[in-house]
């Protein structure tokens, strides 16, 4: 079986996250990592899903998280801080624009 470097990075952040007890950081990264398994299931290339692949789940999770974000009421800063947090998370993986 052979994983792609994005998706194996993936899952090394998460295990990571895990072992320092950082749950709202792992959650951020479990939903990229679904994301991106789940795209290449759809794909029909589940072993071996390509960094192109992984990366468009991740920018696709990275929108709905701004909106999120951008729908998220004013009343509800608790909810807004959790969703910048997972925001800011994704952002690091997220590949950058030219």
């Amino acid at each position: 079986m052979v994983i792609n470097m994005k998706l194996k990075e993936l899952q090394t952040e998460m295990i990571a996250a895990m072992k320092a007890k950082d749950k709202f950081r792992k959650d951020a990264i479990s939903v990229l990592v679904s994301a991106a398994k789940k795209s290449g299931i759809d794909a029909g290339c589940r072993e071996d899903i390509p960094d192109d692949m992984v990366n468009t789940a991740i920018l696709k999770e990275l929108k709905s998280c701004k909106e999120q974000i951008d729908t998220c009421p004013a009343s509800r800063e608790d909810l807004k801080a959790e969703y910048q947090f997972r925001y800011d998370v994704i952002s690091e993986y997220a590949p950058k624009q030219m």
